[in-house]
Formats: C-alpha cells, sequence, structure tokens
C-alpha cells in the first residue's frame, strides 16, 4: 500500500483538513469502495446493533466536502452522497484526531445548532476517527434520537470497530495496489516489446529501397521481384490505406503462360481471404484445395472467366514501421508445379520488408511535398494589392513531386511617395525548409521596405541577415544546412523600386537574372544591372541602376525554374521568354499563362514563378512641387500654396488638417534640417505630403512634457495623418505623411 505521512500533528483544523497527504489518503481510500463498500456497511450495521442507536454512519473529509460511505437509518445520508463538510461533526472529530461524545445536544450551546440535528433529530452523538497510516481520514459515528451518557465501553467498543473496519480497508488498499503494480508492469513489458518490435523496424530500415520515382514504379518493381524470387507464374501487389480497397493501387505481373491475361484488371473490393491477411497482418500459405475451402474464399465473381486460374496461394502482408498495413503481395503456381513453401514464405516476408520501407518512405516523400505545398501557397500572395502605379499579374508553379517544392517567391510591395517595391527571389534547395526559408525572407524584405531604403541598401541588410542566421546555425554543421540557417545562403533576390511621378525604376540584384522591359513598339530587351554576389556571400558590395521606364512597358520579373530546364538550357529559355512577351496579348492575365504554355511543356523540375508588371505614370497635375526658403515666414505660404492646390484638386474638406500637418513637417524642417527644402503634394489614392531636406537626421516621435516649449510637432503629424514616416536618400531625407481622402471625393483616374 502506498504510505502516507502527516507533516504536523499540532496544526489548526483547516490546516489538517487541507493537508495533501491526509487528501490523498482519502482518495485512496474512495477509489477502492466498491473493494471497501461491504466492510463500510456492515460496520455502520454492527456499531447501530452494539451501541443500541437507530443510526449509524461512515463519512470521510475532503478538503471542503465529506463523503458519505455508509450510513444506517433512514435520517442519515446514504452511500456515494456529499455533504457540507459542517454537516454533523466530521469536520471537528477528524480535524482533532480524537472522539467525540455528546451526551444531549440541547445543552452544548456551540453544537446545538448544527444542521444535521434537524435533519436527524439528534439528540446524542459518539463519533470515533478513522485512522490510515495515523492520518485521520473520516469518522465512524453512532447517533440517537434521545439523550443518553456514553460510557467508556461504548467508546471503546466503537473505537475498536473504527480499527476493524480500517485495517480491512488497509488490506483492500494493499491489494488494490498489488493490482496496479501487476497492471504497470504489464502495460511496461507491452511498451518494451514495442519498443524492440521498433528496434527491428529500424534494423530492416537498412534495407531499404533508397530511390522510387512513385508509388506506381515501386509497386511493379516489388511485383516483379516477388515473382521472379520465388518462381511464380503470377504475382499481385496491392496498396490500400486503412484497408480502403476503393482506392488500392494494383500491380500485376505474368508469365508467358498467362499472357492472354496480361490486360486483366479487376480490383480488390475488399472481400475475400486476402482481406485476412491485411486485417490480421500476417502471411498466409495454402494448396488450392485449401484455398478454396477456406470459409473467407470468395472466388472471383463476376471475373471468374477472365481472372488468371489459381494453382495455390502465398501472401504476405505489407506493414509500415508503425504495423499498419499497406496492403499484401500475393503469388500464385510455382513455376516448378509443386506447393509454396515455408522457405518460399519466409523469402516473400524479406522482401515485402523492403517493399514496406520503399511504399512507405514514397508516401512519406509526397506527403511531405504536399505540406511544403501548402505552407509555401501560404507564404505567398494570395492576391496582388492594387496599386495606382502598377498593374500586375503573377503565376507560380511547383516542382514536381518528386523534385520537391523550392523556395521561389515574389512580391509587389507599396512604398511612400505612391512608389511600389517589386521583389523576387529564388531559395536554394527543396522541400519544406526551403520554403520556410523563403517566408523568412519574405517577411525580412517587407520589413526592410517599410523603413524605405535605396535597393542596394535593402539587398545589404538582406545579406547581413543572411550571414548572421548562417553563422548563428554554425555554417560547418551539416544539419544546420537542412534546418533552416544556411538554408539561406545561396538565395538570389532582385528588389526594384518604380516611382509613378519620375517615371523611372531603381533596380538591385543578388545573383538573381536580369528582367526583362517590353517597350510600347514591342521590343523586348534584358535589362543592363549590375550583378551583385547571391546573398550570404559576402565580399562584394551591391550596386543599383535606374531606368526610365515608357508609358505602357511591361516589365518581367521571373526565376531559373521557368528558363532552364533538362530539356533547354537556360540562354534558349531566356530567348524563349523574352518571343513570348512580346506576344499581342489583351491582358497581363492572359500573357502569363501564354508565357508559361510556351516555356513549360510538362511540370516543371524546379519551381517556376513569374510577376509581369505594367507600371503607369502618375499624371502631371496631380503632384505639385515648391521650393522651401529655410525662413519662418515660408510656413504661412506654403499653407496657402496647400490650399489653393487642395481647392483645384476638389479636396477644401481636408484642406485645414492638411495644412496644419504642412505647418508642422516645415517648420520641424526649417528648425532642424539643412536647405534647400522642398514641399510636395501627391494627389494619388490618398493625398501625400513630403518635406524634403539635405540632413540626414531622422526625427524620432517622442511625448512632450507638460512645460516642454516643443516636441509636440511630430505628434500632431502622426495624430491627423493616416501615416507618416521617413525615408533617406543618398543625400537628405523626406518626411512624408498621408491623409484619407475625403469619404465621397473624387478618385484619381486609372490610367
Amino acid at each position: 500500500m502506498a504510505e502516507f505521512h502527516r507533516t504536523d500533528t499540532s496544526a489548526s483544523p483547516a490546516m489538517v483538513l487541507c493537508d495533501p497527504a491526509r487528501l490523498a489518503a482519502v482518495d485512496a481510500v474512495r477509489a477502492v469502495d466498491e473493494l471497501a463498500g461491504e466492510a463500510f456497511a456492515r460496520s455502520t450495521s454492527l456499531a447501530a446493533r452494539l451501541l443500541d442507536t437507530s443510526m449509524a454512519l461512515i463519512s470521510l473529509a475532503g478538503a471542503h466536502r465529506q463523503f458519505i460511505r455508509s450510513g444506517t437509518g433512514t435520517a442519515v445520508p446514504r452511500h456515494g452522497e456529499q455533504e457540507r463538510l459542517d454537516w454533523g461533526f466530521c469536520s471537528e472529530v477528524v480535524a482533532s484526531g480524537r472522539p467525540l461524545v455528546i451526551d444531549d445536544v440541547r445543552d452544548d450551546s456551540r453544537r446545538r445548532a448544527n444542521i444535521a440535528i434537524a435533519a436527524t433529530g439528534m439528540r446524542a452523538y459518539l463519533g470515533v476517527p478513522l485512522l490510515l497510516e495515523e492520518l485521520p481520514i473520516g469518522v465512524l459515528c453512532v447517533i440517537d434520537t434521545t439523550p443518553r451518557p456514553w460510557n467508556a465501553e461504548q467508546k471503546h467498543a466503537l473505537e475498536q470497530l473504527s480499527a476493524s473496519v480500517m485495517s480491512e480497508t488497509r488490506l483492500r488498499l494493499d491489494a488494490a495496489e498489488r493490482d496496479r503494480l501487476y497492471a504497470q508492469t504489464a502495460a511496461a513489458a507491452v511498451v518494451e516489446r514495442r519498443r524492440s518490435q521498433q528496434l527491428q523496424d529500424l534494423a530492416r530500415a537498412s534495407l531499404r529501397i533508397n530511390t522510387a520515382p512513385s508509388l506506381d514504379y515501386a509497386l511493379q518493381t516489388v511485383t516483379e521481384e516477388a515473382r521472379a524470387l520465388v518462381g511464380a507464374h503470377q504475382s499481385i501487389t496491392s496498396m490500400t490505406m486503412n484497408l480502403h480497397w476503393a482506392q488500392a493501387i494494383n500491380a500485376v505481373s505474368l508469365s508467358d503462360k498467362y499472357a492472354e491475361y496480361r490486360s486483366f484488371d479487376a480490383p480488390p473490393v475488399g472481400e475475400g481471404v486476402y482481406v485476412l491477411v491485411c486485417r490480421e497482418n500476417r502471411p498466409m500459405r495454402m494448396t488450392q484445395d485449401q484455398l478454396e475451402a477456406h470459409p473467407a474464399w470468395r472466388g472471383f465473381g463476376p471475373y471468374a472467366k477472365e481472372h488468371p486460374p489459381l494453382r495455390g496461394w502465398l501472401a504476405v502482408p505489407l506493414i509500415t514501421s508503425d504495423g499498419r498495413n499497406l496492403g499484401l503481395i500475393q503469388l500464385s503456381d510455382k513455376e516448378d508445379g509443386g506447393e509454396f513453401t515455408a522457405d518460399d514464405e519466409a523469402i516473400l516476408v524479406q522482401l515485402a520488408q523492403l517493399a514496406s520501407a520503399s511504399i512507405e518512405k514514397a508516401a512519406v516523400l509526397e506527403s511531405q511535398y504536399e505540406i511544403a505545398r501548402t505552407l509555401q501557397s501560404s507564404l505567398l500572395p494570395q492576391q496582388l494589392p492594387e496599386h495606382s502605379a502598377v498593374s500586375a499579374a503573377s503565376r507560380y508553379l511547383p516542382a514536381t513531386p518528386r523534385a520537391g517544392v523550392g523556395g521561389d517567391w515574389f512580391d509587389v510591395i507599396g512604398l511612400s511617395g505612391a512608389r511600389v517595391a517589386l521583389v523576387v527571389g529564388d531559395v536554394v534547395g527543396h522541400g519544406i525548409h526551403a520554403a520556410a526559408t523563403m517566408g523568412r525572407l519574405r517577411t525580412a524584405v517587407r520589413t526592410l521596405a517599410d523603413v524605405d531604403p535605396t535597393p542596394e541598401e535593402l539587398l545589404t541588410r538582406l545579406d547581413d541577415l543572411v550571414s548572421r542566421l548562417s553563422a548563428e546555425s554554425g555554417a560547418d554543421d551539416a544539419t544546420a544546412l537542412v534546418h533552416g540557417g544556411d538554408a539561406a545562403l545561396g538565395t538570389t533576390c532582385l528588389y526594384a523600386v518604380y516611382d509613378p511621378v519620375a517615371g523611372r525604376c531603381a533596380l538591385a540584384c543578388a545573383g538573381h537574372p536580369a528582367p526583362i522591359m517590353v517597350t510600347p513598339d514591342g521590343s523586348a530587351g534584358f535589362l543592363d544591372l549590375p550583378v551583385g554576389p547571391p546573398l550570404g556571400v559576402g565580399g562584394v558590395p551591391f550596386e543599383s541602376a535606374e531606368v526610365e521606364v515608357p508609358e505602357g512597358s511591361l516589365l518581367a520579373f521571373y526565376t531559373d525554374g521557368l528558363v532552364e530546364s533538362r530539356k533547354q538550357d537556360l540562354n534558349a529559355g531566356l530567348e524563349e521568354l523574352r518571343r513570348a512577351l512580346t506576344e499581342p496579348c489583351d491582358s497581363l492575365e492572359t500573357l502569363c499563362d501564354d508565357a508559361l504554355r510556351a516555356l513549360l511543356s510538362e511540370p516543371p523540375a524546379d519551381d517556376a514563378a513569374l510577376l509581369l508588371v505594367r507600371p503607369h505614370r502618375l499624371d502631371k497635375a496631380r503632384v505639385a512641387t515648391w521650393d522651401i526658403a529655410a525662413e519662418p515666414a515660408e510656413v504661412a505660404r506654403a499653407r496657402a500654396r496647400i490650399a489653393q492646390r487642395l481647392a483645384a484638386w476638389g479636396l477644401d474638406e481636408i484642406g485645414f488638417v492638411t495644412e496644419l500637418v504642412v505647418s508642422e513637417l516645415i517648420t520641424n524642417a526649417i528648425r532642424y534640417g539643412l536647405p534647400p527644402l522642398q514641399l510636395r503634394l501627391i494627389y494619388d489614392r490618398t493625398v501625400i505630403c513630403e518635406v524634403s531636406d539635405t540632413s540626414s537626421t531622422a526625427p524620432h516621435l517622442r511625448r512632450a512634457a507638460v512645460f516642454d516649449e516643443g516636441g509636440r510637432g511630430l505628434m500632431l503629424v502622426a495624430q491627423l495623418s493616416q501615416r507618416w514616416g521617413t525615408r533617406h536618400a543618398r543625400q537628405g531625407k523626406t518626411i512624408w505623411c498621408e491623409q484619407a481622402l475625403p469619404a465621397a471625393g473624387p478618385l484619381p483616374d486609372q490610367p
């Protein structure tokens, strides 16, 4: 029996009742209630007879409730009921650990108000504690409805009865503990046997077939090898998951003797003796007579005339490493004309073990492919955002399951000043880790783009990030290469920023193929960019190039999986893509589909991504630029210009707020910036206010103290604007903010 130890014999009643050791003892006795219940009932009945009372009770005291285990008399609670802890005097006896003797409760002013007195008609009470390993867990008591003086013999008799019932309870607890230990030992033995089986599975894993292009190929190979290994005229392998025969995959191998049946294809229906092999996961070997006499034999049904005749039967299950059934291999008609032997069965079992490993591996690869594909799909843009500056369409084709999902990605990111960032990248490798690394890098690019660096600066920071991840993971650790850090090494990326006001695009490249620009006259060419090393390589600084983008042009960003394959080298693929993009088309979506059809006649061996972008210049009438003198008087003049321009655009409703925001930005530039200063107002999907100066010091939002004379300008800008920020140029910076258009205000015309 488990040991229970009381920690403090001088504790307060509340501490005694809540003592963990005592409560554990109560729970232990309650757990063996079915075993000890008879003893409890017998004891209460005997107590009532010995002491000549109409009521006797055994209850166990929990922390907040008492649990009735047995009761004699119509007025007391019955077995299994629960009462409040202050019902009767159980808690008092348990807390003191001593008998409680009450000759007449009406003479006891402290106890005569107890709720149990009215319920039972109690006048006299005698209760003794139930002790388990010296821990008071409950009480055995007798109740009389008339006053009576209890003598020492009666108290002693009740104590003896209490000791007797607890002695029997201890025996019950000991028996329960033995049963528990036996069950625990038996369960441990089962676990040990399972571990032993797993070790055997690991040993067999060394013999697995390393490569299997597909499940169909693996099944057909196993079928042919089984027939050749045992020497049989017929061999059939069926693969089914969880005995779902309707989705079974079958492979058949027949010798020339049964050549006329090679076109036969009757799927298993899940009935017959072969199902027993899969259900019981055990081999079966029979002669033809035994097979036909077997109660599970069903014959061939409607396929009897088309089915090859059987001549004896040997079947072994295909079992995964965790004991699940994958199907079975069946052989019939030995080439030597004899019956299948135990040696034949042993050889086929060994082959089935190898086949199970091969099939399981192929299934796992396909499952991993689907997981990686789902992960990758969730990390890519589900829908390209709308921007006034560009129209865009995209396509993404994952690699074949055999190659595994890669880490290609693309993105279209809105920037300040109505500009748009265009991103395309390609992570080295395939599988879940490549997809996860792609997600990390895409998130990093979006985070870096939010602070608006130049393209070459963004790639530099991204390169530092990849190098740091590689160093943290351990560049010499092969495991790190597989599990994340080094997976980003060698990633290629192209980052471009299109400015619709200037009609120019700035681009920087980290080892990625150059984009194609198709001009309005239909000519197409690759942009001449300075190509930096892939991310994580380091040693060479990134450079950017800026190109003029004529209105109506098309920019194409892509990954190498689109233009390079086993049948076509990179240069040929690039030329094919260039030609496909010059074909006339009514929409970017259609052009994407046409380009993919032209370049990919079969599923790609590597992921392929294509992002087509048609930039749009912003109408010059929607842009206003003013040079600002570095003097306070310029603030009023700037406000007047802003009000006049907003009125011309029909946006008087936001005039006051915009004037206030511009005042704060110009004042801030005059006070803390360096001339020359410039103010620009852009009317796009929002009204954008920009103030530029040649200082590289960036402002910081802070909360001004009560008596501070300044420091509240940017707080006003932040509160009154939809969003605001700072972007740095090669010389100086620009502080910008955006105002939402009036609810019923006009929207800019789309080019």
